[in-house]
């Protein structure tokens, strides 16, 4: 893995509050939007809108630090953590 990458999509998560709340409760098991969204509300130290949630993943995704498991889907859609978010997540940590 190229460093420059792990330190750039490190001060891309770090930048944003609800970002850096995201990648803390993305997981490895796969969670939907909306499952994730109620774990950061009731868990985390702030509140996302399921908008801003699909927002964040969409963006996560194409950043490689989650993975849409069903992209076809057009309700439901899958999201987990992967290896590049993992590292990113350890260092925030």
């Amino acid at each position: 893995m190229d460093d420059r990458k792990l330190w750039k999509d490190y001060a891309w998560v770090n930048m944003g509050s609800q970002r850096r709340e995201v990648i803390k409760f993305l997981s490895e098991k796969p969670l939907t939007a909306e499952a994730l969204r109620r774990i950061i509300n009731e868990k985390g130290s702030l509140k996302l809108s399921l908008r801003e949630m699909s927002r964040h993943l969409t963006s996560f995704v194409k950043h490689n630090l989650a993975k849409c498991l069903n992209s076809d889907a057009p309700y439901n859609r899958l999201y987990l953590i992967t290896n590049m978010g993992k590292k990113i997540k350890e260092k925030l940590v």
